[in-house]
């Protein structure tokens, strides 16, 4: 699908000025879940469930937006891409710069979201493209990404090459059970 608003999407690596309060204002998290993958087996299951954002949520997101580009604790510092239809932020994604694994092969992808009305028109792609150059650049050999377990999101990783991870960070595998630990190599 293309842009349903014929819209020209400026992308950009965003900084502290980015950041304010209101920045997920108009942001759309809704995503209704009908099937997702069932952890360990990976098969398909019916599933009803909605993953969305409420104003305290949105709130949330922002601070942990602004903690990456501030923080001095090298495990919660990175680099946030945003992808902004006029100066709306239609969609950004998160990589954390601290490199993990048994051979400091991995960094992590902390987030990748497009607004509700602006998927399927290749954000997402884009966003993903751009925090894989930010991790060559930083010399990461691998992205670990938690995958929310929706059926989508499992496909949308899994077309763009995405792989299970060959090691599983322990402590988000348990913060995000449902999740599937994958990676991407560089």
């Amino acid at each position: 699908m293309e842009n349903p608003y014929k819209i020209k999407i400026q992308f950009k690596q965003l900084n502290l000025e980015d950041i304010h309060e209101n920045l997920l204002d108009d942001f759309q998290r809704y995503q209704k879940i009908t099937k997702r993958w069932n952890n360990g087996n990976w098969e398909i299951l019916d599933y009803a469930a909605v993953d969305d954002w409420n104003i305290a949520e949105k709130s949330e997101r922002v601070k942990r937006l602004y903690t990456v580009l501030s923080a001095t604790n090298q495990s919660e510092k990175g680099y946030i891409f945003g992808a902004y239809a006029n100066s709306r932020l239609v969609g950004f994604s998160t990589i954390l710069s601290h490199k993990f694994g048994s051979q400091l092969q991995y960094v992590k992808l902390r987030s990748l979201h497009v607004s509700l009305d602006y998927r399927h028109c290749g954000i997402g792609k884009k966003l993903f493209k751009l925090t894989i150059a930010k991790a060559r650049e930083i010399n990461a050999e691998r992205l670990y990404i938690s995958a929310n377990s929706a059926y989508e999101t499992q496909q949308f990783y899994l077309q763009l090459g995405c792989t299970d991870a060959t090691e599983i960070d322990k402590l988000t595998a348990q913060q995000d059970p449902l999740d599937r630990q994958m990676e991407y190599i560089i």
